[in-house]
């Protein structure tokens, strides 16, 4: 498990912290969204989770290891991957199969098991068979794809991700969540940060953060079904979960919320 305790963090010279306070915990094969505002604090908690950043107080622990200390550094990172925005950020490799092996090859992960957790790692995400594709000729959701590729190739227990689908169309976006499902389905644990609640709709859990600290903790449904309290924390709900609360707001008999206009029609015409 992955636990974030009462953790702040400070940077030199910000006027307010950018964790206040913040409790979170998240476990294996469990699906934790995140959402909330620019400057929320979103990112500074991923970074918590496998000692990119340390705390400026409380404690993060992974599997009871606390990132504090400097000699479970390895162990904290290799069992939580983290992927961020901009897939090309972490893609080093000259090819597809070089990029996924560069973790654990640093690791020093034998040649024979290298093979099969590189293979595994691209059969996961959808690229098998795209061992010698360089990079620069993959599309967009592909290379976040291989960015996934490569934090699976570490086995993690936990995969963080910092708004992977931000520079996606509905194509690549579709493609990574599709990923991420199977990944939970396999016991993988899953915090996904992100700007869009419907890509939030199948998450065991949704957390909204604001200036630093959790305002929200819930269900996603719970938090469509209130739509001006969710634009109050920057969260934009999906068009039809807006939709359903305006047609409920004047008396029309529709479940709240829905996300797709087939679900609304059908409702309407029962």
């Amino acid at each position: 498990m992955i636990d974030v305790r009462d953790a702040m963090v400070v940077y030199p010279g910000a006027e307010r912290p950018a964790l206040d306070g913040v409790s979170l915990t998240l476990s294996p094969g469990e699906s934790v969204a995140m959402l909330g505002a620019n400057g929320s604090g979103k990112s500074t908690l991923a970074r918590l989770c496998n000692a990119l950043l340390l705390p400026s107080a409380g404690t993060v622990s992974v599997d009871g290891m606390d990132t504090r200390d400097a000699e479970a550094l390895w162990d904290v990172r290799s069992r939580v991957g983290f992927v961020q925005q901009n897939p090309e950020n972490q893609i080093v490799g000259t090819v597809a199969e070089e990029d996924v092996a560069f973790g654990p090859e640093n690791l020093g992960v034998p040649a024979g098991e290298l093979r099969r957790r590189v293979d595994d790692a691209l059969e996961a995400v959808g690229l098998a068979g795209m061992q010698r594709r360089e990079p620069h000729l993959l599309s967009d959701g592909q290379k976040q794809r291989l960015a996934i590729a490569g934090a699976l190739a570490m086995r993690p227990a936990y995969l963080v991700l910092d708004e992977p689908t931000a520079m996606l169309d509905g194509t690549g976006r579709a493609e990574v969540a599709a990923v991420l499902k199977t990944l939970r389905d396999e016991g993988v644990g899953i915090l996904h940060i992100t700007h869009q609640l419907a890509e939030a709709a199948d998450a065991d859990r949704l957390v909204v953060l604001s200036e630093g600290r959790i305002v929200y903790e819930g269900t996603p449904f719970g938090l469509m079904g209130e739509p001006e309290y969710a634009g109050r924390y920057g969260v934009d709900l999906p068009h039809m979960a807006v939709l359903t609360a305006e047609l409920r707001a004047k008396g029309i008999d529709v479940p709240a919320p829905m996300l797709d206009a087939e679900s609304v029609v059908e409702a309407l015409w029962r």
